[in-house]
């Protein structure tokens, strides 16, 4: 194998590599690094493509077929303002085969994620979500969820009668297959906590907690 980086800077805030792989026996593979700082955050993705010959992983007695092959990454987080964040990363690959045969990684399963925050003194809030790629073979696709939205909410609250904290929760998931299970949950729940020091020197809490969830499944097996 014989690599060549090429480094082409287009500003003090973004440049870009470009790498060409040249092997003895496979088709060349062709690799992109690209960098961007914002004024809001940075994002920063990779590629790596070429076209040869791929083989069928669910029917190996199938003949091999030239075809593009490849793999795109990145990530990034941005502060949209003193509150707000948004934060991603992204992972997925043209077959299962691909990042082992050019062995750029060993992972089997690739994850995808994005998460919106919201943050104050006194509140929570995050919506996120989550997607898989599986790279292994005799694993279905279709059966690996996609977990959109997950939210979480908190609030903390001053108690004006008794005093102490009361925390407010609330929460929900979403798991959906395109070939499996789909499942949902969500919970409400409230915690009140009261700490008072005793004359003695004594750390005195009481705490109350209410919680109800609800669940709904479909699609069983």
């Amino acid at each position: 194998e014989v690599a060549t980086p090429f480094y082409i800077l287009f500003g003090s805030n973004r440049d870009l590599t470009l790498t060409p792989h040249i092997f003895s026996d496979v088709a060349p593979l062709l690799q992109a690094d690209y960098r961007h700082l914002t004024s809001k955050g940075a994002y920063q993705i990779s590629g790596y493509g070429t076209y040869g010959r791929r083989l069928s992983t669910s029917n190996p007695a199938l003949p091999a077929f030239q075809d593009f092959r490849g793999y795109l990454e990145g990530s990034g987080r941005f502060q949209l303002n003193h509150r707000w964040s948004l934060s991603g990363s992204a992972r997925v690959a043209s077959d299962r085969t691909f990042l082992r045969r050019y062995d750029i990684s060993r992972d089997d399963r690739l994850r995808s994620t994005v998460d919106l925050e919201r943050m104050t003194r006194s509140s929570y809030l995050s919506i996120r979500g989550w997607a898989f790629q599986t790279l292994r073979t005799g694993e279905l696709q279709g059966q690996f969820p996609v977990a959109l939205p997950v939210i979480d909410w908190r609030k903390r609250l001053t108690d004006p009668l008794a005093g102490g904290q009361v925390e407010l929760q609330l929460n929900s998931l979403s798991l959906v297959r395109s070939a499996g299970q789909d499942t949902q949950r969500a919970f409400a729940g409230a915690r009140w906590d009261l700490r008072r020091l005793t004359g003695l020197g004594q750390m005195v809490t009481l705490t109350a907690l209410v919680r109800g969830d609800i669940y709904n499944t479909d699609n069983i097996l």
